[in-house]
């Protein structure tokens, strides 16, 4: 009896499939870059890799994609956003051009402030629902597994409705979401009790916890934010009730929030734009994961290349990128980042595309990302010849075909 598949891409020009780990150092030997070869999925996984000769005789399909020699990849891995939010900052847009730095436009009431009082005024329907177009949006654009954090809400009832909101907003959608609680700034009513408020996320927290609505929790630790001793209490808390933990640091000014990865593990560390290109070999030897976020300096205006960019190379910390999607970036699109990583970081083609698929799976901690028997049927048909071609051309949508979960969400070859 001839096997099935629910998916068969044949004819494949050039496959990256990368290894189910992540990749320290990324090179054409690392990356499991195969010619010629087919991939079969069932049941949302993929079942066999292999000469494309091979594996379409070994088969019967129920959809059948010739893929005509072009590039296929995993599906991208977006392991930053803050998808849920109400209203929109484009008059922000125009403050920064004149010249306004982010801190001065959130002194002035606007920035994060003005996005948690729309957000809290927004009904959970309507974050859903805002929410999900962008889901449909980011899949479209490859993107078949995306962290979403909260943050927006700031008190215990309005972080509760983002992290709601985010699953809502997945479940008709092939799209796997991770859920990240945010503590992200002090909220105007406890600018002058900062410490409450410190406690008053701790029971945050705990509910969070409880009702198992995140798997991380994390700390924007930086000027006009958290200190490192209110992160480092955070995180420590978030661990404590059962949560994996990860962190912003060093964004807008460097206050020793990467040093944190000394005390207390994370799985990642992201952002890293004034990290000191010294504090690398803590990440080195802890495990931790740098993701950056390229598209984000650019909408700070601030696109000179991170110190630690370097280092972090030299040292074989895995690299991670992520679109950090919100009202100040928004740039849904993986893709974009993975294109802009090539030029604001300095990355080769190839490794942007493992800190956009498998270390960015890795950095949330979630299969993804390759394309071996058993990983998940996350793939992406290019409209490119081969993975040179990432950031050498961008700007567009280059996907031809997305599957995601097994499940086909784009065909324009057929």
């Amino acid at each position: 009896m001839v096997p099935k598949a629910d998916v068969l891409v044949y004819n494949i020009g050039q496959a990256v499939l990368f290894p189910k780990k992540p990749l320290r150092r990324v090179s054409p030997e690392t990356a499991g870059i195969k010619e010629g070869y087919a991939i079969a999925i069932r049941d949302g996984n993929v079942v066999e890799v292999g000469p494309s000769g091979i594996v379409r005789s070994k088969y019967e399909c129920n959809v059948c994609i010739n893929a005509e020699g072009r590039l296929v990849t995993p599906g991208l891995v977006d392991p930053h956003t803050h998808l849920v939010f109400a209203g929109s900052r484009e008059d922000e847009f125009e403050l920064k051009l004149m010249g306004y730095t982010y801190l001065e436009i959130l002194k002035r009431g606007g920035g994060i402030y003005r996005t948690v009082r729309m957000t809290r005024n927004a009904s959970i329907e309507e974050l859903t629902n805002k929410a999900k177009k962008t889901l449909e949006l980011m899949l479209s654009g490859g993107t078949t597994t995306v962290e979403v954090k909260s943050g927006y809400g700031l008190l215990p009832e309005h972080e509760i409705k983002m992290l709601e909101a985010a699953e809502r907003a997945s479940r008709e959608l092939p799209i796997k979401v991770v859920r990240t609680l945010l503590a992200h700034v002090v909220p105007e009513e406890y600018l002058d009790k900062r410490s409450d408020y410190v406690k008053l996320f701790d029971s945050i927290i705990a509910e969070v916890s409880r009702r198992r609505a995140a798997k991380y929790i994390d700390v924007f630790c930086d000027k006009g934010a958290f200190s490192v001793d209110e992160s480092l209490h955070m995180l420590r808390k978030g661990i404590e009730e059962g949560l994996r933990a990860r962190m912003h640091a060093d964004q807008l000014e460097y206050i020793g929030c990467s040093l944190l990865a000394e005390k207390v593990y994370l799985d990642s560390i992201d952002h890293l734009e004034k990290t000191p290109p010294e504090n690398a070999k803590i990440l080195a030897a802890t495990g931790t994961v740098a993701t950056f976020t390229p598209t984000s300096m650019v909408a700070m205006m601030e696109i000179e290349r991170p110190k630690v960019i370097n280092e972090l190379r030299r040292l074989g910390v895995p690299i991670a990128v992520g679109s950090d999607y919100n009202p100040n970036n928004m740039t849904p699109l993986q893709q974009t980042a993975m294109d802009v990583s090539t030029y604001i970081l300095g990355l080769t083609p190839l490794e942007a595309l493992a800190a956009a698929t498998v270390n960015a799976a890795w950095s949330i901690r979630e299969e993804g990302g390759q394309l071996v028997p058993g990983s998940p049927g996350d793939l992406i048909v290019w409209d490119l010849e081969n993975y040179r071609w990432i950031g050498y051309t961008w700007g567009y949508d280059k996907t031809l075909v997305v599957i995601s979960k097994g499940r086909v969400w784009k065909n324009l070859i057929s």
